[in-house]
């Protein structure tokens, strides 16, 4: 099956505890859902010792995978409300996917857009046809 659809993976990582405002922002600009991990800060910056033992600050690993006509918006609303400025501290990127499989919603987005592309263009012949009559 040939896919016209191009995705990407968006991946934030913000402090432990701030992983429902990013999936809350990247949902209201259009993210479909998204998965979250579990992690810690290993950064030299982020380690703190208690009583000699070393602590490292928990982290929110948020993925979600996108067309990628719709990265740009959800990261940017990403950033706004859990950047670097903010107190979630978010570090957001993406990636290309090059390929995928096995993804329901996904399958039915490309789905849905094939069949709103063919019904465009069968309305764009039809309005063509007519006015080819008209003349």
């Amino acid at each position: 099956m040939e896919r016209k659809e191009e995705f990407e993976l968006i991946v934030t990582i913000v402090n432990g505890g701030f992983s429902s405002q990013v999936v809350d922002s990247a949902k209201d600009a259009g993210a479909g859902g998204a998965t979250l991990i579990k992690g810690r800060g290993t950064g030299i910056h982020e380690t703190n010792n208690f009583l000699g033992v070393q602590i490292q600050p928990e982290k929110d690993i948020v993925i979600i995978l996108t067309p990628k006509e719709d990265r740009t918006k959800i990261m940017q609303a990403i950033c706004k409300s859990a950047g670097l400025d903010t107190e979630g501290q978010g570090l957001c990127f993406s990636l290309p996917v090059e390929d995928w499989s096995g993804i329901c919603h996904l399958n039915n987005m490309v789905e849905k857009n094939s069949e709103t592309e063919q019904n465009a263009n069968e309305e764009k012949e039809e309005n063509t046809a007519e006015t080819s009559e008209e003349q």
